[in-house]
């Protein structure tokens, strides 16, 4: 199997990180950013993650791929019911993690960067979306203090919520790559529950954070 992804991709990491949790074998590409061919011939479209499976077939939804591998390969582990209190918490903190950290995702040594003409699709196509990247920049002290605050909450709905070691929810497989995200800023308080939970969670998932490259 092949999986297409880029590094700094929340929605690649949601795939990425069955094939850890499951200990499934797959090669991980990254494709420059600016390579509308590739995903454009395996699924139509300029999107990924995308998997090619072992017959040939391709999918590309990143939570399609997670469930075609948690049904495939094994057991399931994704036997967890949904968190609906952090599932609504994830709808609102995502409106300060992205302008928090797709400036910082664009300035940095990723794989899909490494050539300046992808590194400039990527920052023309956020600018059109989020403004001038400037600008968020200069909004960081504001939103770290407001995502610093909303962490204090997630850790209490972190501690009120039942684990089961090896089990995990589709919740789990949304709020990692989120935080992950975030681990890209500096200056964020990470509660002792939410920080213990991301950590453990990249080591099961095989998935590293960026908190070595924070900016």
């Amino acid at each position: 199997m092949k999986l297409y992804v880029y590094d700094h991709c929340p929605f690649c990491v949601r795939s990425r990180m069955i094939f850890g949790l499951k200990d499934v074998s797959c090669e991980i590409i990254t494709l420059p950013n600016d390579d509308e061919e590739t995903p454009t011939r395996l699924i139509g479209k300029k999107m990924l993650p995308v998997l090619v499976t072992e017959s040939g077939d391709a999918i590309g939804e990143s939570l399609d791929i997670v469930k075609y591998i948690d049904e495939t390969f094994g057991s399931s582990v994704l036997t967890v019911a949904d968190n609906p209190a952090i599932e609504a918490w994830m709808e609102e903190a995502t409106k300060l993690i992205y302008p928090l950290a797709i400036p910082r995702w664009a300035s940095s040594d990723f794989e899909e960067f490494r050539q300046d003409a992808a590194r400039q699709y990527f920052i023309n196509k956020k600018e059109a979306v989020f403004g001038p990247f400037t600008r968020l920049l200069e909004q960081t002290e504001t939103m770290v203090s407001e995502i610093n605050a909303k962490l204090e909450i997630l850790d209490d709905l972190l501690v009120r919520q039942e684990r089961n070691a090896e089990r995990y929810s589709l919740t789990d497989i949304r709020l990692f790559p989120l935080l992950r995200s975030l681990s890209i800023v500096k200056g964020i308080s990470w509660p002792p529950r939410v920080q213990e939970w991301m950590k453990e969670m990249a080591v099961r998932s095989r998935v590293n954070l960026n908190d070595n490259i924070a900016v």
